[in-house]
């Protein structure tokens, strides 16, 4: 085999000095070739980021060292290297796309400005030459009319296109290597794709290397020819993507695979890994996942294992896989996940019943603040919840979904439409009536930080619902509903007295969904409660939220892009573009025979987990448009693969057949079938 591009002998980081010290990069080995995409897969604070970090050295300063190992580029020893000679090799050898595009990019710099910056760095183009480079730049990661784009600031752009702006500034250097950090977690499915299409792309053409840095088993199945497992500093597990995804050997790996959520676990609990990942401050005398672990025994935890090598090139750090070290027969055997409790009741009459809701911002302009247009932010929605089910609102960002749930709740006033909850015409209430009306409904938001208040505790964030609605009775009658909440979802009740930032961020939506809990609601809307968590975490909150359901009745709103969520939580499924609701009906039946174009490109967009599997991936064209001038006719159109004359005319009307129902002039009213857009 060639010599690697890139390798990594025993590479160990310490953050800190003394007992104390950080250790989050302990002993990682691994190789990559050139054109080959190799996938860092765990959850967060297991070390993949802060080991591309150390391969850049660029760790933090002055806590921040190398103490062991080495990084080899073409042979050559970068940890030996002085700084001046790394800033040649950083942007021009390796470049790096970070998590965070808006974070990254300076937003006092136009697009132009910081692309050229890395043109002068590393080859001293300047001038009309530069320019030209930026817009060839711009123009090979998709960006639209380059030469205004170039001139524009990042808040100017979308998240797409600030992800996009990112990958031409590491291109920009030509780069042997490039590092992408999570570079889709923030985005939507469709948007998402778009983006690891075009790193596929450019690494066909330009025959770079790509270390993808990521939690998601979906694109790492689409995009990896051989992937690594990393758990609290160390690589426990590497083999070539097919051979990983079809065998996973190792107990973490095989639990972040069985935490998954999907329609065919819709019936049972997912699978998930207690505890969190362990402090890296010390000194480990056993396997570092034995705590966490549904196979472990007392040998594990007295000796660490070894780093077994297997068939092709399998490579796992257990116990289980080391032929020399006999495991008890109780520790080998398969475990069967345990199934949800039946539904105490079938499903009620409708809770909640949502018609032509409509809510327009004005835009004022001029001295006087004339009003000239309107922000049609929700235009005639119209859904339906019955007691104890589930509803999903799916839809890319900035088509409305947050919206629609706030003005349910009457949190933004509707300029149109209805909203009964319980036969009670919600949007005729205000003042103390309908503060009243608010212990029946709450919101959880999507950022579980930024909703609780820094300096309270949170115990006190979760009574202090109770106090307004004066539930409880005395102080001591409200703590014991605390500690009850607390264990109710999975918190202890000694917890109460801490503040927010001492949780991580799982701890943090459990204590928004306690608070919500506290006032004993019958609807609770779910604004992207596990969009930003690991999946072992999202498993955790979603075995939570199906458990309250049955135990409790609740409804929920819940309001994501993440389509697995979708099938494995929702009884329906209602998908929103641009203000409005393009297609509505069973989960299953939605998600199983989508009829609209829009739905069919959202579905084309998941990531699949199938070794090695090929999916059509129905592109979209374009950015979602501006609801401040939505197109004449259907939204869609200008970005639909199936558009006809008669769609830039007028919105098509309704059709389906009462349980599964569409806007689409593929079909006629009344008489949509499953067939697709042609």
């Amino acid at each position: 085999m060639s010599q690697p591009l890139i390798r990594l002998d025993n590479l160990t980081v310490r953050i800190g000095s003394g007992d104390g010290a950080v250790r989050p990069v302990d002993g990682v080995s691994f190789e990559i070739h050139r054109g080959e995409t190799f996938a860092l897969l765990g959850e967060s604070g297991c070390g993949k980021s802060m080991t591309a970090l150390a391969m850049l050295r660029l760790l933090p300063q002055p806590a921040g060292r190398i103490t062991g190992g080495h990084v080899y580029l073409d042979g050559e020893d970068l940890t030996a290297l002085p700084e001046v000679e790394m800033r040649r090799v950083r942007g021009r050898r390796i470049a790096m796309i970070f998590q965070e595009p808006m974070t990254s990019l300076n937003p006092v710099l136009t697009i132009g400005d910081q692309i050229g910056e890395t043109l002068r760095q590393h080859h001293r183009l300047t001038g009309r030459a530069a320019r030209e480079r930026v817009l060839e730049l711009l123009d090979a990661v998709g960006i639209p009319d380059v030469k205004r784009r170039q001139a524009e600031y990042p808040h100017q752009l979308s998240g797409g296109m600030k992800q996009r702006v990112m990958i031409a500034i590491a291109l920009a250097g030509e780069p042997d290597l490039l590092i992408a950090d999570e570079p889709t977690t923030a985005l939507d499915v469709t948007i998402q794709a778009q983006v690891l299409e075009l790193l596929q792309r450019l690494q066909r053409d330009t025959h770079m290397a790509i270390l993808l840095i990521s939690h998601d088993l979906g694109i790492v199945a689409g995009m990896a020819e051989r992937v690594a497992v990393m758990y609290a500093g160390q690589l426990v597990e590497e083999a070539t993507r097919n051979r990983f995804y079809a065998e996973a050997r190792h107990p973490y790996s095989r639990r972040l695979f069985e935490s998954l959520p999907d329609v065919g676990k819709r019936d049972h609990a997912l699978a998930t890994i207690p505890g969190f990942v362990p402090h890296l401050d010390r000194e480990f005398s056993g396997c570092r996942f034995a705590d966490r672990c549904d196979r472990v025994w007392d040998y594990c935890r007295s000796h660490a294992p070894s780093w077994n090598l297997g068939s092709e090139r399998h490579h796992v750090r257990c116990h289980l896989a080391d032929p020399s070290v006999p495991a008890p027969a109780s520790v080998v055997k398969e475990r069967t996940p345990s199934r949800h409790a039946d539904s105490a009741e079938a499903a009620g009459g409708t809770l909640l019943d949502v018609r032509d809701l409509q809510l327009h911002f004005p835009i004022h302009r001029g001295v006087f603040k004339r009003v000239v247009g309107h922000v049609h932010a929700v235009d005639g929605v119209s859904l339906a919840i019955p007691q104890g089910r589930t509803l999903a609102l799916v839809g890319e960002s900035g088509c409305g979904k947050t919206t629609v749930g706030k003005a349910i709740l009457q949190l933004l006033r509707p300029t149109a439409g209805s909203v009964r909850f319980d036969d009670i015409e919600l949007t005729r209430l205000s003042g103390k009536r309908l503060r009243r009306r608010r212990r029946d409904f709450q919101f959880i938001f999507q950022d579980p930080y930024s909703s609780m208040n820094p300096r309270m505790r949170v115990g006190d964030i979760v009574e202090e619902g109770m106090i307004v609605q004066g539930i409880g009775g005395s102080r001591a009658e409200r703590r014991r509903r605390v500690a009850e909440l607390f264990s109710q979802v999975g918190l202890s009740a000694e917890q109460v007295q801490r503040y927010p930032h001492e949780f991580s961020g799982g701890q943090r939506q459990r204590i928004c969904i306690a608070r919500a809990l506290a006032v004993d609601p019958r609807l609770v809307i779910c604004d992207e409660p596990t969009s930003a968590l690991d999946v072992s975490v999202q498993a955790q909150i979603l075995n939570l939220l199906k458990h309250l359901q049955i135990r409790l009745g609740l409804s929920y709103l819940f309001i994501t892009h993440n389509l697995s969520v979708v099938a494995y939580l929702a009884d329906r499924v209602a998908v929103m573009y641009l203000g409005r609701i393009v297609e509505e009906g069973p989960v299953a039946e939605v998600l199983e025979h989508p009829r609209h174009p829009y739905t069919q490109a959202l579905l084309s967009a998941v990531p699949r987990i199938e070794a090695g599997g090929e999916r059509r991936v129905i592109r979209l064209e374009g950015e979602l448009p501006s609801p401040a001038s939505p197109p004449r006719g259907c939204h869609f159109h200008p970005r639909c693969p199936a558009v006809m004359p008669a769609c830039r005319e007028s919105y098509p009307g309704e059709s389906g057949d009462g349980d599964h129902r569409v806007r689409c002039f593929l079909y006629p009213p009344d008489t949509a079938g499953r067939q697709t857009a042609r």
